[in-house]
C-alpha cells in the first residue's frame, strides 16, 4: 500500500508517496536444507517463511526439490513424502513453483502448464547460462558418456544440474521477483547478471533476501 512520507528539500517539506512492491521470493533446495540442518542461513529462511504467514511477503518453494537426491542416498517415491517434510519444517503454508515434466525426474501431477515451445526456449536459455558444458538433452549426454539411456534413475551428473535449472525455470516461469539460494553457481557474477537480465528481479542469499524484505518495508 502507498505510504505517505515527508521529505525536506531546499527549505521546504514535500509530501511524497512511496509505493511498496510485494516481494515474491522463491526458496531453492539449499534454503530448505539450511533450515533442516540448522545451518547459519536457517534463521533467515525461517524469517522469510514467517513473513509469508503474516502477509509481508509472498514466499514459494521449488517443487523440483522433491526430485533431488535425498540425504539417505535415494529418491522420494511420492510427492507426499516431500510435503510431509515441509510440514515437519513448518513450511507447508508456502506455495509451490512447479517444474516442467521430465519422465523419471518430476512428479506428473506437480508440473507446470503452458506453451511447450516457450517453456523449452526459456529452459534452454537458463541451461546455457548455468551449465554451458552440459548436454541439454539426456540422450546426447548418454551418447557422449557411454551411458545406457534406459537406465533408471538418470545419471546424477545430468539429473542434478537439471534440477537446478528447473528450480530457476519454475521461478522465472511463475514471474516471481526474488530467487533465494546459497548455491554459488547462481551467484557467479557473469551468470547472476545474465539470469537477472533473463528473468528480472533479484538473486539473493537467504540473509540478503531478508535484508531486501526489511528495506522494502521501511
Amino acid at each position: 500500500h502507498p505510504k505517505l512520507k515527508q521529505v525536506f528539500r531546499m527549505g521546504f517539506f514535500y509530501s511524497v508517496v512511496r509505493l511498496h512492491v510485494t516481494l515474491r521470493f522463491t526458496l531453492d533446495t539449499n534454503c530448505v536444507v539450511a533450515l533442516d540442518e540448522g545451518r547459519p542461513e536457517g534463521p533467515a529462511v525461517r524469517a522469510l517463511a514467517d513473513a509469508h504467514r503474516t502477509g509481508r511477503a509472498h514466499v514459494a518453494v521449488c517443487a523440483i526439490m522433491a526430485s533431488e537426491k535425498q540425504r539417505s542416498g535415494g529418491h522420494l517415491e511420492s510427492f507426499d513424502q516431500f510435503t510431509d517434510r515441509l510440514v515437519r519444517l513448518g513450511l507447508d503454508h508456502l506455495v509451490l513453483t512447479l517444474p516442467m515434466m521430465y519422465w523419471d525426474i518430476s512428479f506428473w501431477n506437480r508440473c507446470a502448464d503452458g506453451d511447450e515451445d516457450e517453456m523449452e526456449n526459456l529452459e534452454r536459455r537458463i541451461h546455457e547460462i548455468l551449465f554451458p558444458g552440459l548436454e541439454f538433452l539426456y540422450k546426447d549426454h548418454c551418447l557422449a558418456n557411454g551411458i545406457d539411456p534406459e537406465a533408471i534413475p538418470p545419471d546424477r551428473k545430468w539429473r542434478n544440474p537439471k534440477c537446478d535449472i528447473q528450480a530457476f525455470w519454475s521461478h522465472a516461469h511463475a514471474r516471481r521477483n526474488v530467487f533465494v539460494s546459497s548455491d554459488g553457481n547462481f551467484h557467479a557474477q557473469t551468470k547472476r547478471t545474465r539470469l537477472i537480465a533473463l528473468a528480472g528481479g533479484h538473486i539473493e542469499t537467504p540473509q540478503s533476501a531478508l535484508s531486501l524484505l526489511e528495506s522494502n518495508a521501511a
